[in-house]
């Protein structure tokens, strides 16, 4: 073989096999993702932690969100809502929907300090807004209602009706009711 061929097929080699061993981590992730979470499924939170802390730690959106989850409910770890706030914004950030409404419902009621100058019920609306425009029903109903009330956002019946009719129409029960109250 040529030199030329030999580099070549050496260099074919090394990427074939950076490919598998980028699959191999990725799997390695998803696996310890879906353990994590059928972890938490069997209350298994001691395990859970393990498991989704070094996913969270290095990124991983959905890893970070059920972090969040077991520090706000204290499964697993001590009850932190400053922990559980972390988690979920940095979730959050990375657009993952479910870790936006958490967002929101923590700066919605007062469990997250908004910081010098920022209004929570502010903060909570644009959580919201972010999951809602994703078709999150949850915060397209929560948006509705600080539409509703004013709270966070300019008060806007029509505004209102419009995100809670969205949720409506994903099966969301209390958006239905109310807009059968109407």
């Amino acid at each position: 073989m040529t030199s030329v061929v030999r580099s070549l097929v050496r260099t074919t080699l090394c990427g074939a096999v950076l490919s598998c061993l980028l699959a191999l981590g990725g799997a390695a992730h998803a696996d310890a993702l879906d353990e994590g979470q059928a972890a938490i499924r069997r209350k298994d939170y001691a395990v859970a932690v393990k498991l989704l802390e070094p996913l969270a730690r290095n990124g991983h959106a959905v890893a970070q969100l059920r972090l969040g989850e077991l520090y706000y409910h204290g499964h697993g770890v001590a009850e932190n809502n400053d922990a559980a706030l972390t988690w979920f914004e940095r979730a959050a950030r990375q657009g993952q929907a479910e870790a936006q409404v958490h967002l929101g419902n923590m700066y919605a009621y007062g469990l997250a300090d908004p910081g010098n100058d920022r209004d929570p019920a502010r903060l909570a609306a644009q959580w919201y807004f972010e999951a809602a425009r994703q078709g999150h029903a949850n915060a397209q109903y929560s948006l509705g209602i600080l539409f509703l009330t004013g709270t966070g956002v300019i008060q806007d019946a029509q505004e209102a009706e419009r995100w809670i009719r969205k949720a409506a129409e994903q099966g969301h029960a209390d958006a239905g009711l109310y807009l059968k109250g109407r």
